[in-house]
């Protein structure tokens, strides 16, 4: 009983405000208003309305406490009498930008923190604004140049930050950038990365290789051939590309990479080059592609055997491979050689 007696006192003696009016006093009331929050869980109304003055309050009492502190202020000197730069505004700023943009599990959103520094620049210009009676004024003019740098500087804080998250989401949705060339940038710097980032290309190309094989290998060669004819090239290449765009993860950039193909004759078979051409943002003029080369030759089915007879032609049919994605860089012209077709 004595050891929770003790603990009683040591609350009192160290939490105790020194007046109600003090901003001790607002803390202590937040810290209620949440526990009853949480007593009041089951109330939806209730619970939000607690919650909210549980932030209220703590947004109060920090804003006071934080400005009473001359801790707070970069460059104080109370000799030289020197206020100093305070802290206080961005404290504040940082609770209230979480309060209004703070999900309710409790996550920061990146809207919290784009509008941190102008909610900050609001905080530390009020009392430009409002007088000790709570009444709106004017601001000295020896103040007003300092309020526009003020607010000039955390409004383009507030746009780079702004700038990170819309690059981030670039990123996401296209990122084969992060492997172009940002040494002309002047604002974009690469880093140095252990993740090594694979063009979307050489995903798409990997991808409609066993679509291709399915279509191509092991099939009587006369309809490989027919299948090579220019026209009925395109149409296949195009529904494999679109299979295989559907077969990996969607991102915004699929929509600009586009396959071209090109044949070109070899003993016993064909060339078959699969280009993905990159058709989006980039720093050269050029466009950049992958290729990945595939053969297509022609074998027989079957060895002579005792049951062949004599004068009998030979089935073939097709065999199917390809080689490793190269390349990521300037496009170059594919392919041309389709004589074969003529």
């Amino acid at each position: 009983m004595k050891f929770f007696l003790n603990i009683v006192e040591w609350l009192q003696k160290n939490f105790r405000p020194p007046s109600a009016f003090s901003w001790e006093t607002l803390i202590l009331l937040s810290l209620f208003s949440y526990y009853m929050a949480l007593l009041a869980s089951d109330i939806g109304f209730t619970r939000n309305l607690l919650l909210n003055l549980a932030w209220i309050f703590l947004i109060l009492g920090v804003f006071w406490g934080t400005t009473a502190t001359n801790q707070l202020r970069i460059g104080y000197d109370e000799k030289k009498e020197k206020d100093g730069f305070p802290l206080s505004p961005w404290i504040t700023g940082a609770l209230v930008s979480i309060y209004i943009f703070g999900g309710p599990t409790g996550e920061v959103s990146k809207e919290a923190l784009i509008y941190w520094p102008v909610i900050s620049a609001i905080i530390a210009a009020i009392p430009d604004f409002v007088n000790d009676r709570l009444r709106p004024t004017k601001p000295p003019f020896h103040k007003r140049q300092n309020l526009v740098i003020l607010f000039g500087t955390q409004i383009l804080i507030s746009c780079w930050f702004q700038f990170y998250f819309v690059a981030q989401d670039w990123l996401t949705q296209y990122p084969s950038l992060a492997i172009d060339d940002f040494s002309q940038s002047a604002f974009v710097t690469k880093l140095a990365s252990s993740e090594s980032v694979i063009p979307r290309g050489e995903l798409l190309l990997n991808a409609m290789e066993p679509k291709l094989a399915q279509q191509l290998n092991a099939k009587p060669w006369s309809v490989v051939e027919r299948s090579l004819l220019q026209e009925e090239r395109e149409k296949l290449i195009d529904t494999v590309a679109q299979q295989a765009k559907q077969q990996i993860t969607t991102v915004e950039e699929d929509n600009l990479w586009g396959v071209v193909s090109g044949v070109s004759s070899r003993s016993a078979g064909y060339n078959l080059e699969l280009r993905a051409v990159w058709q989006g943002p980039r720093a050269l003029p050029q466009e950049y592609s992958q290729s990945k080369t595939c053969q297509i030759i022609q074998v027989p089915t079957t060895t002579n055997s005792p049951n062949t007879q004599p004068g009998q032609p030979p089935t073939f049919i097709s065999r199917f491979e390809c080689e490793p994605v190269r390349g990521w860089g300037i496009d170059e012209p594919i392919i041309a050689n389709d004589s074969f077709l003529q």
